[in-house]
């Protein structure tokens, strides 16, 4: 042990560091400016460094956002026009387009329920190949010419998608907007030709432009709620189409729009003279239209930075919290560590002067040193145990492995269920349909002429469904929709396919099957369990089946199909809750 007075500070001799003359600092004042000092830089360097990386990160979500507001609605618009041209395609196959009078009556009542249906088209008309219109919703324009009209001439070659216009004729026939704006459209046009593809007229439409900017507009509302998002249309030539009141602007002659170096509307920019985050994206169409629509979606620069300079403010005051906490942690580490220290040092100087190491003294200022003592100890302890923790890590290894791969593959089949599958119904989507069909046909082709065999296509369409929707509501609708999903299924083959294929509208791919017979046995036992079911709040209701067998001519999906969209309107025509058989070449 060592004696009191050996511990002293006054009983070492001075060393040649401390020789009179000279006044050192002291440890306890070194302590205090050392951790101070580096406990300050090192905040100072992190924290700002940190903040610059959540400030530009939040920013670059910021921009994220933008992005993906332009994205939603571009995509959103680009498949909303593929639709509605693919329906008016449709309809120019129409049996009764093709085969009947162009101004029968009959063509007259499918223009108008076609028009309630899709309240987006403001005008549905056919037109004899001089320009004569022959029958229109509502008889608008009914006996008038309309063979100077840019859709008319284009559909007498091929589908036709037209950029917007003012249609001023059209105009006068319509209700003018609440808002002043003039009534413009969107004309989507296709020829009817016979068998022999002779041209028996053209069918036309006219989508009313509101129908395109509440598009846009509801996904703004939707990504992004009380963000100031707001959505540009541009068109080809970089000229405003929406909104009404910067076009009117850009007609006056201002600057409403920036002109970017790049030619894209990207970044920070200045819109009316005032600073915006922007971004752009085009209109990818897949039509037979190049429109070349661009969607900028832009949000004022102040509400863009508006969450990087709060979290900027947080950061500032969270420096000088921690700046005052560490000062304050220096000075009484100083205090507590120096006095232990001056120990160790005395000790040292005995161990280099006696050449042993003395015991250490049991008083309350050396803890710290027998703490360290016990934590070697605890080292050793800890390092052994950590081994045997290491062994049995690796011995559980291969366990956790093949939990985390299960798990992974229960979350690659959850993302393909939704991929594939409907979510109101949980049938498979339209995408998975098509997929299935194709497959189908492939194998048709390789094995079918072989054995015999043939895929079938049916379309099972709810017979007045508005009529629920309108009466009991939509979620009404939906249930009646999910009920009859599963009727659906319960009624088909386990190798059969079942679908929903758009609205009310259902398919079924019939794979392998011995002919037609077949087919329409398979739709009469869904059309006769759907007629015997009774629905929650509704009571009963029937559907209408088009029924459809795969050809050796079709060359690919969409004469199947549009058979068996004609077989379904004639079921509809005929008075509903029917099966309807269209086989390929028939009239």
């Amino acid at each position: 042990m060592i004696d009191t007075q050996d511990a002293s500070p006054t009983s070492p001799s001075p060393s040649p560091a401390s020789a009179p003359g000279r006044r050192l600092p002291t440890l306890r004042s070194q302590l205090s400016l050392w951790v101070g000092g580096l406990s300050l830089a090192v905040l100072t360097l992190v924290g700002g460094y940190l903040g610059k990386l959540a400030t530009d990160e939040l920013f670059t979500a910021q921009q994220a956002a933008v992005r993906a507001t332009a994205q939603a609605a571009a995509e959103l618009l680009a498949t909303q026009l593929r639709d509605r041209e693919r329906q008016i395609e449709l309809l120019s196959v129409a049996p009764h387009l093709v085969n009947g009078r162009l101004d029968s009556q009959e063509v007259r009542d499918s223009l108008d329920r076609r028009q309630a249906l899709h309240d987006e088209f403001a005008w549905l008309g056919v037109v004899a190949p001089d320009g004569t219109v022959l029958q229109a919703t509502g008889g608008m324009l009914t006996g008038r010419s309309v063979a100077q009209r840019d859709w008319f001439i284009a559909a007498r070659e091929r589908v036709f998608v037209g950029d917007v216009h003012e249609a001023k004729l059209l105009a006068t026939m319509l209700p003018a907007l609440p808002n002043g704006e003039p009534t413009r459209f969107i004309d989507f046009a296709a020829p009817i030709r016979d068998s022999d593809g002779r041209l028996l007229g053209v069918v036309g439409a006219h989508a009313h432009w509101r129908w395109v900017t509440g598009l846009v507009d509801g996904v703004v509302r939707r990504q992004l709620p009380g963000s100031g998002i707001d959505a540009l249309i541009l068109d080809r030539q970089g000229r405003l189409l929406y909104p009404e009141a910067l076009k009117a602007a850009q007609a006056s002659g201002a600057a409403v729009l920036p002109k970017p170096e790049n030619g894209r509307f990207d970044g920070e920019l200045v819109f009316d003279g005032k600073p915006y985050l922007a971004s752009e994206a085009t209109l990818q169409l897949r039509t037979n239209a190049e429109l070349g629509w661009r969607i900028v979606a832009r949000q004022p620069m102040e509400q863009a930075m508006r969450p990087v300079s709060a979290l900027r403010r947080e950061l500032v005051l969270l420096g000088v919290l921690a700046a005052t906490a560490l000062a304050l942690t220096a000075l009484l580490l100083a205090r507590r560590f120096s006095r232990p220290v001056e120990q160790l040092a005395r000790i040292a100087a005995r161990v280099e002067t006696e050449r042993r190491v003395p015991d250490f003294p049991e008083q309350p200022g050396v803890r710290e040193l027998d703490g360290l003592s016990r934590a070697m100890q605890s080292m050793a302890r800890s390092l052994l145990q950590t081994e045997k923790d290491l062994q049995a890590a690796n011995a559980t290894l291969e366990t956790q492995v093949q939990q985390r791969t299960a798990e992974l593959q229960a979350a690659n089949a959850k993302l393909e269920h939704l991929a594939t599958r409907d979510p109101l119904t949980g049938l498979h989507n339209r995408r998975s349909l098509d997929a299935r069909l194709a497959e189908a046909q492939a194998l048709d082709r390789r094995y079918g002429r072989q054995n015999g065999r043939v895929h079938g296509l049916l379309l099972v369409d709810v017979d007045h469904f508005k009529r629920i929707n309108d009466s009991f509501g939509h979620p009404t609708g939906d249930a009646v929709l999910r009920q009859l999903a599963e009727l659906l299924q319960s009624c088909v083959r386990v190798t059969d396919v079942a679908a929903r294929f758009g609205g009310e509208e259902f398919a079924v791919l019939l794979p392998e099957l011995a002919g037609p017979l077949e087919a329409v046995m398979a739709a009469e036992k869904i059309r006769t369990a759907v007629e015997a079911a009774t629905f929650p709040q509704v009571g009963k209701i029937t559907v209408s089946v088009g029924v459809s067998l795969a050809s050796p001519d079709d060359l690919e999906l969409a004469p199947l199909i549009a058979r068996s969209d004609a077989a379904l309107y004639v079921a509809k025509r005929g008075g509903r809750n029917a099966v309807v058989l269209k086989e390929a070449g028939a009239a």
